[in-house]
């Protein structure tokens, strides 16, 4: 029977594909009973609390088997990943910082590479919040920075909560990412604007969002 799910905040398509049975997200992305939910997502990582996915129902395949030999199979099993970039916002290097990622069951104590950017493969429950502990200096035993971040709680760029979110990632900071358009909001957006060239106005219109895409990365 098919049925319908409703994503809620913090919810991966692979997570929501696992829960009805599917190995993959493209199982249900690439279905096309999803092609209207496909046109509104064109990044699959990126989904909304409300979209609704239609979870097609599952079909026993049967496949002849050889006697006296042997059959090979092949199985897919998507990972999730999280992914940090870390950028000083005083443009200062920090290639080699120790960097410490708590997530899930999982503890990562590593340094910074050249582009700032670490990426740690998922365990299947792992816990998609992690605590991130950044030592800018030599033989800290309190870390410079510390955040948390969470996986899926990233919004599309059409959404002004997706906005938001981009803008305090890269040090606009626009306050709590709640989608409400307050003063806060359009303040940190005009100081993204200014930074990169854009007519400051504080609205967040096409432009803006496509210069913030890109210099996000998503």
């Amino acid at each position: 029977m098919t049925q319908q799910h409703t994503v809620a905040q913090g919810e991966t398509l692979l997570r929501i594909a696992k829960q009805y049975g599917y190995q993959t997200s493209k199982a249900l992305y690439n279905h096309p009973s999803n092609a209207e939910f496909k046109a509104l997502r064109p990044d699959p990582n990126l989904i909304y609390p409300g979209d609704k996915i239609t979870i097609p129902p599952k079909k026993e395949k049967f496949i002849p088997l050889r006697t006296n030999s042997i059959n090979s199979f092949v199985v897919q099993n998507e990972k999730e990943y999280f992914r940090l970039q870390i950028i000083h916002e005083d443009g200062d290097d920090i290639t080699g910082k120790r960097i410490v990622i708590t997530i899930g069951s999982q503890t990562i104590d590593t340094v910074l590479p050249g582009n700032g950017l670490i990426e740690v493969e998922l365990n299947e429950n792992d816990s998609l919040t992690g605590q991130v502990d950044l030592y800018l200096k030599e033989d800290q035993s309190s870390p410079s920075e510390s955040f948390t971040a969470q996986v899926g709680h990233l919004d599309p760029i059409d959404t002004l909560s997706g906005v938001q979110a981009r803008c305090n990632l890269l040090g606009f900071d626009c306050g709590t990412v709640d989608g409400i358009n307050g003063s806060k909001t359009k303040a940190g957006v005009r100081d993204f604007q200014y930074e990169h060239d854009l007519e400051v106005d504080g609205i967040a219109g096409a432009k803006t969002k496509a210069k913030l895409q890109q210099v996000f990365g998503s």
